[in-house]
């Protein structure tokens, strides 16, 4: 039996979807104002292959009830950790007590498990805060500060998950920026580089932030959603670590680029320092007018590169690879236009 948190959440469905597409049994921690969505989202899946109890990762018994805790307890082999606040203008204190806090917790109910297999810890690569240059997957605390609260309680987070590893078995799975699916282009997520997209649309982006000539690592949530039900059962993975990334990422001009010309409007003609940008967005009238929110400025000049030799040779097997985003980028595009 699988226990999720995170459910009904943009890559908690889709992964839902596809334990229960491999024969497994899941167990979906929820919020009781989620319930409705959530039962939505498992109605045309096969009977009895979902189930769904409230309870509250701030929580230290994680809201269970004694009886439902103590039959988890039994019945639960692996868990899948991805409930966070995934908001780079998370205050501080609700980041603590979210990603840091809830993490806590859900380690000390695994640390209860008598079946435990493997808890698989969802993480982000922006734990990397302000370093610059390559991030290899088995580093994580090199003194780096960080562009937000959020990265920084991810990366507090991971050192919980790290420390108990003696005694929770657990993967830890980075994933880099995530956009819709590869094949459908299909998101319920419309920020990140969406809002990029939108400003483009609007033929806003005349000139482009920064020099552009940074990596923007973008992965489609098909690929994160296989890395994450076949890695952890892949045997001598238990322990490590996994950034799930594009090997080979396009720059942000080079995605602006591509993007312009799926929309027919003009390149970029030059480019402006990152700093006009930041005084811009500190207008609230600037912000409504673009849809550009003042935390993603640091991303478009952030020269870091993701090393993922870790996720490479686990799917070296599997026919598992990070498609190139050439490839699916007309499908996001699609998907998002129809739906504007």
């Amino acid at each position: 039996m699988v226990f999720v948190t995170g459910y009904p959440g943009f890559i908690g469905k889709r992964l839902v979807q596809q334990l229960v597409s491999r024969g497994r049994t899941v167990v979906c921690l929820i919020e009781e104002r989620f319930r409705d969505a959530a039962t939505a989202h498992m109605a045309p899946l096969p009977a009895g292959s979902v189930r769904l109890v409230a309870g509250d990762i701030t929580d230290s018994a994680l809201g269970l009830d004694p009886k439902t805790r103590n039959s988890l307890r039994k019945s639960v082999t692996d868990v899948y950790h991805l409930a966070a606040i995934y908001n780079l203008s998370v205050p501080a204190e609700v980041g603590e007590r979210i990603n840091v806090g809830g993490t806590a917790h859900v380690l000390d109910f695994c640390a209860s498990l008598s079946k435990l297999h493997c808890l698989s810890y969802v993480s982000t690569c922006y734990v990397s805060g302000d370093r610059t240059g390559l991030v290899f997957e088995d580093e994580l605390d090199k003194g780096q500060g960080f562009k937000n609260h959020y990265e920084e309680t991810k990366f507090r987070a991971e050192v919980l998950v790290r420390e108990r590893l003696g005694e929770v078995p657990a993967v830890i799975l980075r994933p880099a920026i995530v956009v819709g699916d590869s094949r459908t282009g299909e998101t319920d997520k419309f920020d990140g580089p969406y809002v990029t997209f939108a400003a483009i649309r609007k033929g806003l982006m005349l000139l482009t932030p920064g020099s552009g000539e940074v990596p923007l690592n973008l992965v489609p949530v098909d690929f994160v959603i296989d890395c994450m039900v076949t890695i952890p059962e892949i045997e001598g993975t238990i322990g490590k670590t996994f950034q799930l990334a594009d090997p080979d990422p396009l720059t942000v001009i080079e995605v602006v680029r591509l993007a312009c010309d799926r929309f027919g409007v003009r390149r970029p003609m030059a480019s402006y320092p990152l700093w006009m940008l930041e005084a811009a967005l500190s207008l609230r009238s600037v912000r409504e007018l673009v849809g550009v929110p003042q935390q993603t400025v640091a991303y478009f000049n952030h020269a870091v590169v993701y090393d993922s030799k870790n996720t490479q040779d686990a799917l070296r097997g599997t026919s598992i690879r990070c498609p190139l985003l050439k490839s699916y980028l007309n499908n996001i595009l699609r998907f998002y236009l129809n739906l504007k």
